[in-house]
């Protein structure tokens, strides 16, 4: 009995430092903004910064391009499995939350893929 709490608990573990290491990675430096105003149409340079929404959703999934239909099931499975909010249910709200939001990420990067793979 204590090694499979012992087990749940180093599993459980695994995952929280995981979406924290995750989550800091996630992050970028806030690009300095001009103190003049600018008028007229935007720079070409701040219209290209804009992330593009496939290599988002392939980011989340963890998806290389090019990939296929079965590669993306894969990946979406793999992802769900760890973030799955049924899977935190007896956890804290925080987990649940980040649970949460975590599965419509990957379920929204998934629609965009699939719809893109088409």
């Amino acid at each position: 009995m204590k090694i499979a709490v012992l087990a749940i608990a180093a599993l459980v573990g695994f995952w929280v430092v995981g979406a924290v290491v995750e989550h800091f990675q996630k992050r970028t430096p806030k690009a300095a903004s001009s103190a003049g105003a600018h008028e007229g149409p935007r720079p070409a340079t701040e219209q290209e910064a804009q992330p593009d929404p496939i290599e988002d959703a392939c980011r989340v999934l963890k998806l290389t391009r090019p990939f296929t239909s079965d590669q993306l099931r894969a990946a979406y499975r793999q992802r769900m499995s760890q973030y799955h909010p049924d899977k935190v249910s007896s956890l804290a709200p925080e987990f649940r939350e980040l649970a949460e939001s975590k599965s419509k990420e990957i379920n929204r990067a998934f629609d965009l893929l699939a719809r893109f793979s088409r």
